[in-house]
């Protein structure tokens, strides 16, 4: 019987391998064919889960051997690859390659005419919506859907993001910048003068929280020094107290800061039955806020409903009150006999999903820009003296509250403002690259004037951010100033943004919209540098490009501007001298000690790991925020 056993376990193993085999030797042919270049891998997985399988056991275990460090292959398994190694492996198979292994064909594009292509194309290469499964948490989403359920979605999406809620958002940003300062004056070792921050990642995250909580659902929300009576009437139990209402284990901040955070992967791996039978705190604290989370958007749904029906639909600008105002009228149509058409509405499950994606696109993604913005105008004195002269010129001496959003925020995002954001969206992309897929049959594209085919039935493309913003072809560089290498683009120089003559409008600005939204007035008569279409993605492109864009653009614009106004930030150098023995240096030895500390969080930076956004992990950066005047280091720019 044994016997009998091992043959059969034998044979299937042969099988199997054989099988393999075939498989890995007919996707050689086909890369060979096609003319693309390869790598060969002996796996490849696909998803947010498999992903991270992979990097957290697969690639640890090869690390365990010295001889692993040479092969290549190893590297290409890493799903974030682009970020891990940059330029140093991908330039050798130039814009674009394809990784394959015996189950999988993989195509990665660092070329912006393909990606323009394949972007545009939508029904040709879809977005692989079953890799955003985990989204769903709290119902069906634009980002988990596609084709027509996603055309639907989008269109009633879309209305939200307009020119007057960019004029909240800019109103929002301004004033949330100034209430951020407070709370750092307000912490214990600080003063209006001088500001000490550990970690400023967890405070933007508090600000962004802030501003898509205002300009996205109409609910306003306080800093921890704030105390609720600046409500006024706009005080809801929970959903902006500092007590959770009745009937919530959270308030509605709580439960969605950890509802948003990594832990959210558990839902993903495991079926929610075995979640609530787990005897682990993380699982049972992640669906406690779940579960509140949900009941929170529920009830801030059904308030948005009762605000219709009081009459004040025409005062909403925020981005929740489309998503209701389309379900309640496709169903008023309905019920009256009319019938309503596929592409009118969302159902319940799809506002509560589609609040859920907004809050967390709104709220994570620009939290990181500013956090690693404020860090790359730490480390770059120069750069933020620029900055800061930019500021002086267009705003003057008005104070924040007279600021303009139809002048100001268009001269300021045409100024270093802009340059500071776009230059750190260059370097941290929200997302290391922009997953497709070629789920039809073979397709063909053009590039430097020659076609190369891309294999159907399928097959994974990935639209590379990281490397792609790093391409000499498609930005202005100069020797880099930080290292030994021929250019600046793995540097933070914003200036490489700025023009001295303006670009003329693209042919897409003389449109009423763009990818389906409405122009914004700053986006007019720009003169910041624009790469050629498919070269900058931290938004994506195309059709799928991602609504909330200017809503981003706006609230970094308002933050920089509101912050640099009136203060600098420095590197906090005191795990190297106290400010006793700075006070008494020489200019030489301050450059020493801040060298240092620029060394230190550039690598702490070039060290941040993927979770949903690129984050530094452990070891975080200190700064201080200084009024202008009283810097430390004002001197050493140079």
């Amino acid at each position: 019987m044994i016997s009998y056993l091992f043959l059969a376990f034998s044979s299937y193993l042969v099988y199997t391998l054989v099988n393999r085999v075939i498989s890995l030797r007919r996707n050689i042919a086909l890369a060979n064919a096609w003319g693309l270049p390869y790598v060969v891998l002996p796996l490849q997985e696909v998803g947010i889960i498999r992903s991270a399988l992979v990097g957290l056991f697969v690639l640890p275990f090869l690390r365990l051997f010295p001889f692993t460090e040479n092969w290549i292959w190893p590297k290409f398994m890493d799903p974030f690859t682009h970020w891990r190694y940059l330029r140093k492996y991908i330039s050798n198979f130039g814009d674009y390659y394809v990784t394959l292994s015996p189950n999988s064909f993989h195509f990665a594009s660092i070329n912006a005419e393909i990606n323009a292509q394949i972007a545009n194309r939508r029904t040709d290469f879809e977005k692989p919506v079953e890799i955003y499964k985990i989204v769903n948490v709290f119902g069906r989403n634009t980002l988990s859907s596609d084709g027509p359920d996603w055309k639907r979605q989008r269109k009633i999406i879309s209305p939200g993001f307009s020119e007057r809620n960019n004029a909240r958002v800019w109103e929002l940003g301004l004033s949330q910048g100034q209430k951020m300062l407070e709370y750092w004056a307000s912490k214990e070792g600080s003063s209006v003068i001088e500001m000490n921050v550990g970690n400023t990642a967890l405070d933007t995250a508090t600000l962004a929280l802030h501003i898509i909580c205002g300009a996205g659902f109409g609910i306003p929300q306080i800093w921890p020094n704030e105390d609720e009576s600046a409500l006024g009437d706009k005080k809801w139990a929970g959903l902006n107290t500092k007590k959770p209402a009745e009937g919530h284990k959270l308030t509605f901040k709580e439960s969605l800061v950890s509802a948003t955070s990594p832990q959210i992967i558990w839902l993903g791996i495991f079926p929610e039955w075995v979640l609530r039978k787990s005897p682990f705190k993380v699982h049972q604290k992640l669906l406690a806020a779940r579960d509140d989370c949900m009941f929170y958007f529920k009830e801030l749904i059904e308030q948005k409903r009762r605000y219709r029906r009081l009459g004040h639909e025409q005062d909403a600008t925020d981005l929740i009150s489309p998503l209701v105002k389309a379900s309640d009228d496709a169903e008023l149509v309905k019920a009256e006999g009319k019938g309503a058409s596929q592409d009118e509405g969302l159902t319940e499950d799809e506002i509560t999903g589609n609040t859920f994606v907004i809050m967390f696109a709104g709220h994570e993604t620009t939290a990181n820009v500013l956090h690693f913005s404020f860090l790359f105008l730490a480390i770059n004195l120069a750069a933020q003296r620029h900055l800061q002269s930019d500021i002086d010129d267009i705003v003057g001496t008005r104070p924040s509250s007279s600021w303009s959003y139809q002048v100001d925020m268009r001269n300021l995002f045409n100024s270093m403002v802009g340059g500071v954001l776009h230059e750190t969206l260059r370097i941290i992309p929200p997302v290391v690259h922009v997953p497709k897929i070629n789920r039809g049959g073979l397709k063909q594209l053009s590039v430097d004037g020659k076609t190369i085919s891309i294999p159907g039935n399928g097959t994974y493309i990935h639209l590379e951010s990281t490397t792609l913003h790093r391409s000499r072809r498609y930005y202005p560089y100069s020797p880099s100033k930080v290292t030994d290498c021929s250019d600046d683009l793995d540097d933070f120089v914003p200036e490489r943004w700025l023009q001295k003559t303006p670009n003329p409008p693209p042919e897409e600005m003389s449109n009423k919209q763009v990818d389906g939204l409405e122009v914004a007035s700053f986006e007019v008569h720009g003169s910041l540098f624009r790469p050629i279409k498919g070269a900058y993605m931290p938004f994506s492109e195309g059709p799928r490009a991602c609504p909330g864009r200017r809503f981003a653009e706006v609230e970094v614009t308002a933050v920089l501007a509101s912050v640099f106004k009136q203060y600098s930030i420095e590197l906090d150098v005191r795990m190297w001298v106290s400010d006793e023995e700075l006070d008494k240096m020489s200019k030489e030895q301050k450059r020493d000690v801040y060298a240092k500390a620029q060394d230190r969080a550039r690598k702490l930076i070039r060290g941040s790991q993927m979770m949903f956004t690129l984050k530094i992990e452990g070891d975080q950066v200190p700064v201080r925020f200084v009024k202008r005047g009283k810097e430390r280091f004002a001197d050493l720019e140079e």
